[in-house]
């Protein structure tokens, strides 16, 4: 069963292409404040994979 997250994932690409692309997340809370931001470079796959682990550890830090 999973539980519904409290937090969302946004990216925005920054610039760059392919592999040196730049990324830039934030993770908002229910309000729509931002949590956490950071950056990352590459794939939107990897990306996106930086901003869960975030946000898998502010979850397990709320709890």
């Amino acid at each position: 069963m999973t539980e519904k997250s409290s937090y969302d994932i946004k990216l925005r690409r920054t610039g760059g292409v392919g592999q040196n692309t730049n990324w830039q997340w934030e993770i908002h809370d229910s309000a729509g404040k931002v949590v956490k931001s950071g950056t990352a470079v590459g794939p939107e796959h990897k990306a996106f994979t930086t901003a869960r682990i975030a946000k898998e550890k502010l979850e397990a830090s709320s709890k």
